[in-house]
């Protein structure tokens, strides 16, 4: 999850879904397979090294007539023994090979089924509201039917393989006692010497053909690693991926305090052009608030001011050490306590018990300070404005040198909004604050605006009266 990683990989390897489920699953899977085929096989070695030395003395006793010509060799029941295993385990791959990407599909429709399922519980109340059920009912009974679809090919090629595997198994225990016949014919060797050379060959070439006993478990292995593997290969290749369209310049200005953005362009992951900013020049303290219609590209120039959207060209100047802080939109709030809640990003043993009181209570939420060491299902207790409070708490806790506020005021009424934004101006005097959102409501809280046009270069004009005065040029 180290920087972003977990965000960055869906705009390099789409390929790659349900991640969490990934982990758990997939990796449960590997583990419990891996045992089980790793004891199978220490069982398999043990009894080829134990029977070799018995066919290997069968076989210097027991002769081959055929057509009037004895074709023993030293060995020989070895070698038939594994020549017959390698015929059998050649048809059962040719067989139960297409197992290998049915189970491939059917471990990502299981995880799509349940992420969905999941998904419909955690917004149960919105369902419920806008009485939604028809529409998640056929999304599930789509990606259903895709899971079944796909576990009937699943049985109907496991059951062809397994039928496979029982009449080779039948024929393996005939197949042995054919072979030492013409010499018990012969009367080159006893009744006694045919059953325990018959056994022994039963015994080798059983061991020998472990890949057919276990072709099911090897395919779903397969299936299972190749999974993991690609997932590995993502997470590498989030690091190591040089988009062509991913130009866009992230520096450092030393001795400098102010925040520059020059000639930037967003661009999609398709290429096409978002948002275009011509010049920027933010320094301590200063105020500028983003807006535009939706798809404009300015949730976008968050992510690329965090680091996490690099499709596109220009550059990004930053004061030297700032600590840059985003919140979201959607205000996320982690499993665990509302202390962690509130602390996050965090972690809740290093932050100061009195600055979160403080903070709470200056934000309005004074009223939840008796319960920060209760952990509950925080989105669902809290309402939206007092989610967005608790996002401003964060921002006075976490102290950055760059705030980004995407609509952080949105469920709040005006005066409440006035009074967080004075807040801010208040505990973080020298933070630059950039902040997405109306500029009816927000306009007289920031010095200078930004709208945001896609595909049109953005003309930056400042807001009269301004608090504070950026400089910010087209």
């Amino acid at each position: 999850m180290t920087d972003g990683r977990h965000y960055r990989v869906r705009l390099t390897d789409g390929s790659v879904d349900n991640i969490h489920l990934r982990i758990a699953s997939d990796v449960f899977i590997f583990l419990q397979r891996t045992h089980e085929l790793f004891t199978q096989l220490i069982g398999s070695i043990v009894t080829i090294s134990s029977f070799a030395v018995i066919l290997w003395s069968l076989s210097a006793a027991t002769p081959l007539p055929l057509f009037g010509r004895d074709w023993s060799f030293p060995g020989w029941l070895i070698v038939l023994a594994a020549s017959y295993a390698a015929i059998g385990t050649l048809f059962t791959h040719l067989i139960g090979k297409p197992l290998i990407p049915l189970n491939f599909s059917q471990q990502r429709y299981e995880a799509d089924f349940r992420f969905a399922i999941a998904r419909v519980t955690d917004q149960s109340e919105p369902v419920a509201l806008m009485s939604g059920e028809a529409v998640e009912r056929r999304e599930l009974r789509e990606r259903f039917s895709r899971l079944v679809g796909n576990w009937v090919r699943l049985v109907d090629r496991q059951s062809v393989l397994v039928g496979f595997i029982g009449g080779y198994a039948r024929m393996s225990t005939v197949f042995p006692t054919l072979v030492v016949t013409p010499a018990y014919l012969a009367g080159h060797i006893t009744l006694g010497s045919l059953v325990q050379a018959a056994l022994a060959f039963q015994q080798m070439e059983g061991a020998l053909a472990y890949i057919i006993s276990a072709y099911s478990k090897i395919a779903e292995w397969k299936a299972v690693m190749d999974r993991l593997a690609q997932f590995e290969d993502a997470m590498h290749h989030v690091d190591d991926h040089h988009d062509s369209k991913a130009k866009i310049g992230m520096t450092v200005l030393p001795g400098d305090d102010r925040l520059i953005i020059e000639d930037l362009l967003l661009r999609l992951p398709g290429g096409e052009a978002m948002a275009a900013i011509g010049h920027v020049d933010l320094s301590r303290g200063d105020r500028l608030l983003v807006s535009g219609a939706s798809g404009a590209g300015k949730s976008s120039l968050f992510r690329a001011l965090s680091g996490l959207w690099p499709l596109g060209e220009g550059a990004v100047r930053f004061p030297e050490n700032a600590k840059v802080f985003t919140l979201p939109q959607r205000v996320y709030f982690p499993l665990g306590s509302l202390r962690q809640a509130i602390a996050y990003p965090t972690l809740v043993e290093l932050a100061d018990d009195d600055a979160i009181r403080d903070a709470l209570q200056a934000v309005g939420l004074g009223y939840l300070t008796h319960r920060l060491d209760e952990v509950a299902d925080w989105p669902s207790v809290l309402a939206g404005g007092e989610q967005q409070r608790a996002a401003f708490a964060r921002a006075i806790l976490a102290k950055p040198d760059i705030l980004l506020l995407d609509e952080p005021v949105s469920a709040l009424e005006e005066a409440d909004a006035m009074h967080l934004y004075r807040l801010l101006a208040e505990r973080l005097p020298r933070a630059i604050v950039i902040s997405i959102g109306r500029a009816a409501t927000l306009g007289p809280l920031h010095g200078a605006a930004l709208e945001l046009k896609r595909g049109v270069a953005a003309e930056a004009e400042p807001l009269i009266p301004p608090p504070s005065v950026a400089r910010v040029r087209s």
